[in-house]
């Protein structure tokens, strides 16, 4: 169970986003508020239950569409087609394999001459957009699909 620094990061968290506090939504942003945790909704039940918390599998979707829809955890999807989630609030790319459709993240603290707000802002000049945000994903092969 999280520590209570942890608990009222996501109460404040869920709150600063107008969701009130329960426990399923914290265990949920617990288990994906880690490096490299890119779960399927089923992936992430049978975390939940392994770490010994009594909840539904409705429950997990349920919560995973709210926290989604007010932007405290990403949705996407891997090349099977398979819908995950990432929780994780570092600044980072994704890099998926196009194999086995492992997803690992690269801190972008980690890639110093990579410089994305330049390429944020310089997108935001030419299409008059004013954006927020931006997501990015490299795709390959992972290590142990090069062999």
């Amino acid at each position: 169970m999280p520590r209570m620094r942890e608990k009222e990061n996501y109460r404040a968290r869920l709150k600063a986003v107008g969701l009130r506090h329960t426990l399923p939504r914290e265990r949920i942003l617990s288990y994906l508020d880690r490096k490299n945790v890119h779960p399927t909704p089923e992936e992430l039940y049978n975390g939940l239950k392994k770490r010994g918390y009594d909840i539904g599998l409705s429950t997990v979707y349920l919560n995973l569409h709210v926290l989604r829809e007010h932007g405290l955890i990403y949705e996407f999807r891997d090349p099977k087609g398979l819908t995950r989630y990432d929780g994780y609030n570092e600044p980072h790319v994704h890099l998926v394999c196009t194999s086995c459709g492992k997803v690992e993240d690269l801190l972008l603290k980690n890639l110093p001459e990579l410089d994305l707000s330049q390429a944020q802002k310089a997108a935001a000049e030419k299409s008059g957009w004013a954006l927020e945000n931006f997501r990015l994903e490299f795709r390959g092969l992972c290590p142990n699909c090069q062999e």
